[in-house]
């Protein structure tokens, strides 16, 4: 009977063995799957924070280029071409399209997050609607240079503090324990 018991708590020993390797390995191929997936979401948010910046760069140099240069679209009202049936239409065909991508790029950061570059990603959003607004501003003198120089300032410093967001978050290499550290669901 003795010999018995000896096979049957060798039995349940390896049993437990397996038990604990079925729980190890589970962990393991989990922890693996979460650091794989954040460094996909890593490489799909860095490639939308570059495409944000280079929009919201273009977008800018198009709307300056548009406000610091009117002497073409003053000529053109001078030659004849009506100001406001002619000339407005082709200043805002100018600038607003240059914005489009740039609309895109905050959506994708939207998407994407995390909060604090979602949060810069809306600051610079307001500060390019503000930069476009203060371009296309055609009451009274047109361009408005002071509010666009204005608008411009604000602009630059939501960039700086954009890219310092979206430099922390890129900065954070993916790691289980910093996953769980950071309060998020394993």
């Amino acid at each position: 009977m003795w010999e018995q018991w000896g096979t049957v708590v060798g039995a349940l020993i390896g049993f437990g063995g397996l038990f604990v390797g079925l729980l190890v390995g589970r962990r393991q191929v989990t922890d693996e799957a979460k650091v794989e997936h954040e460094q996909w979401l890593r490489g799909q948010r860095q490639e939308a924070y570059a495409q944000l910046l280079d929009a919201w760069d273009t977008g800018l140099r198009a709307t300056r280029d548009v406000v610091e240069h009117p002497e073409k679209h003053h000529e053109a009202e001078e030659n004849g071409w009506d100001w406001g049936e002619t000339v407005i239409p082709a200043i805002i065909r100018e600038v607003s399209p240059t914005w489009e991508p740039f609309w895109r790029a905050v959506e994708r950061v939207e998407l994407l997050g995390p909060q604090s570059a979602v949060g810069a990603a809306e600051g610079l959003r307001r500060a390019a609607e503000e930069a476009e607004a203060a371009a296309l501003d055609f009451t009274g003198m047109w361009p408005k240079r002071d509010r666009f120089e204005a608008a411009k300032v604000a602009a630059l410093a939501a960039r700086r503090k954009a890219v310092t967001a979206v430099g922390a978050v890129l900065q954070e290499a993916p790691s289980p324990a910093t996953r769980r550290g950071r309060g998020l669901p394993r």
